[in-house]
């Protein structure tokens, strides 16, 4: 699809999830008859709309507060509000969605959403008998009252055209029966603007009691069939996708049912799981279908691309897709977190060390700050919730997870140093990086030196799950992954023997390095449990020391300085400067 194809999709965005009231502006004078006299006096409407907006009809008992949103064939779900309150129905197999406040799926809910315009303009009964029920709107600020709503609405991409007028036309009793807006663009096409305004055009008609109770009822009897999601398929669950089955191919679906059995049968996830990787599919579709126009000029190859795309990022922990999927997961939580390990190909080898053999891969746009590590270490804080990490797989994912961390900041952000990269990756994402941690544990001297100052300083992402070790002297991570070797077949080096002749400083370099935490120090008792004793070695805990040999011989001969001898120096950016 070229670049030009891109443009209309950014422009009429579907607004399934608006947050925010309506944001017209109110005039302060008195409105004569139009807005109060006649529009108020209409509790019973339809309005017809193109495909910019969220469905094709939108009904509105107002005295009941009642809105209902038909969708296009296509769209399939149906959005339905009563009072504050509103509902998303996806389909029988996809079930439904329930929000406590409707203004969080869409403004259009409330039909003051297309009465607040009117209120603005300040139109009377003798201006419409003047211009002939036909009025033209070009007056900048006026023209504004009803783009700036629409852009509120997520209806319109105000970056990519802008309202150059507004025609309303109106029936015999003064209302408005339809509404059409014209645009201008330094990017858009005559082709492509001619069906942005045909698409954004609003249709009105006001209708019976009688004729919206029926609307009603036919609405909530559609919502009353769902599926138990054991019952469901698939296939069954494909059948409500919309933009899955925009695409109509049967290859493609094919290769998505294909898709599905591989990931429930080869990589372990459940069926709750897959039903969000095809969920995932249909949004990333959502570039190709937001309206009707790009929808009718992508190829089955762009599809195509898209599914593998998305596939692969099915398979890269941590990506939007793999986030998707974990969160949607059911699994229980400890199997859920060693499922992430087996997919990446783990297993503990003869030296007591987690090993990641063949198998999925970190994604690298992972930032160490991001959504999944935090889902992570959530679900390893319910596995485990007021009982030991006992699982030597679990506890040891996190250098990992730190060796991804480094790599991350690293790879891509520039700086003299390690810490100055680290703060470039802070300014990047806007966020304050955590001094207030206390390094002791990241000190450890051997056993006979006396311990003299604190030189390493531990720095964390905001949410102090994952962390860095800054020599302040030099502004290098201190890591243990700038010292562990790799074997020929390409695994960590994990025999003790192997390291015996490297020097001290290096040695210093494993035993303070980082360490990812499954539960922030301030969660205290929890931060003690899963992130303190498995790395601890004392008498009788045995069954929570979960240490590889190397780390447990070297635990040997270092230690962490008493909290009589430590003290902090580093507890802010402006201490590394003293």
């Amino acid at each position: 699809m070229n670049a030009k194809k891109g443009i209309v999709a950014a422009i009429c965005i579907m607004c399934m999830f608006c947050i925010g009231k309506t944001g017209a502006v109110r005039a302060t004078e008195t409105v004569p008859e139009v807005y109060e006299d006649i529009l108020r006096d209409e509790d019973y409407m339809e309005v017809s709309l193109g495909r910019c907006y969220p469905g094709k009809q939108i009904f509105y008992d107002i005295p009941k507060k009642k809105t209902v949103i038909e969708p296009f064939e296509e769209q399939k779900q149906i959005i339905f509000r009563e009072g504050e309150k509103a509902e998303v129905y996806y389909g029988k197999y996809r079930g439904r969605e329930e929000y406590d406040n409707f203004r969080l799926l869409s403004s259009m809910l409330d039909a003051d959403f297309f009465f607040e315009p009117f209120l603005a303009l300040n139109i009377t009964k003798e201006k419409i008998e003047e211009e002939n029920f036909y009025v033209h709107i070009d007056e900048e600020q006026e023209v504004e009252y009803f783009s700036e709503l629409l852009i509120f609405a997520e209806v319109l991409n105000g970056d990519e055209a802008y309202m150059e007028s507004v025609d309303i036309l109106f029936d015999e009793a003064y209302r408005p029966a339809q509404i059409q807006f014209h645009f201008q663009s330094n990017i858009l096409s005559e082709e492509q603007l001619a069906y942005l305004e045909k698409e954004m055009t609003q249709r009105y008609k006001y209708i019976t009691e009688e004729e919206i109770d029926a609307k009603m009822k036919e609405t909530e009897e559609k919502m009353s069939h769902t599926v138990a999601e054991d019952d469901v398929t698939i296939e069954d669950y494909v059948t409500e996708l919309p933009n899955i089955l925009r695409a109509k191919s049967r290859y493609l679906i094919e290769t998505l049912f294909y898709q599905g059995e591989e990931l429930e049968k080869e990589a372990g996830w459940d069926k709750r799981a897959v039903l969000a990787y095809m969920e995932a599919v249909n949004t990333k579709f959502n570039l190709f279908g937001a309206n009707g126009y790009e929808a009718q000029n992508v190829t089955e190859e762009e599809y195509l691309q898209e599914i593998e795309r998305t596939y692969e990022s099915a398979h890269q922990i941590g990506s939007d897709v793999y986030t998707y999927m974990f969160e949607a997961s059911k699994i229980s939580p400890k199997e859920k977190a060693l499922l992430v390990i087996r997919q990446m190909g783990g297993y503990m080898d003869k030296n007591g060390m987690l090993q990641l053999g063949e198998g999925d891969t970190f994604a690298p746009e992972m930032a160490p700050h991001s959504v999944f590590l935090e889902d992570y270490a959530e679900c390893v804080r319910k596995a485990y919730r007021k009982k030991h990490l006992d699982n030597e797989m679990i506890h040891q994912f996190r250098m990992y997870i730190d060796k991804h961390n480094i790599e991350y900041v690293r790879g891509y952000y520039e700086g003299k140093t390690d810490y100055d990269r680290l703060k470039s990756y802070a300014k990047n994402f806007n966020m304050k990086l955590y001094y207030g941690e206390p390094s002791r544990h990241h000190n450890k001297t051997e056993k006979e030196q006396k311990f003299k100052e604190q030189r390493y300083d531990k720095i964390l992402t905001p949410n102090k799950l994952s962390e860095f070790i800054i020599d302040v002297k030099t502004g290098s991570f201190v890591t243990e992954w700038d010292v562990l070797t790799k074997t020929k077949s390409n695994r960590i080096q994990s025999t003790t023997a192997s390291y015996e002749n490297m020097e001290k400083s290096q040695k210093k370099k494993v035993i303070n390095s980082e360490s990812f935490n499954y539960a922030p120090a301030d969660y205290n008792e929890e931060h003690h449990r899963l992130d303190v004793l498995p790395a601890t070695p004392a008498a009788g805990r045995k069954k929570t020391y979960l240490e590889n040999d190397f780390k447990r011989s070297l635990k040997k001969i270092w230690k962490s300085p008493k909290r009589t001898q430590y003290k902090e120096k580093y507890k802010s950016p402006k201490d590394y400067l003293k």
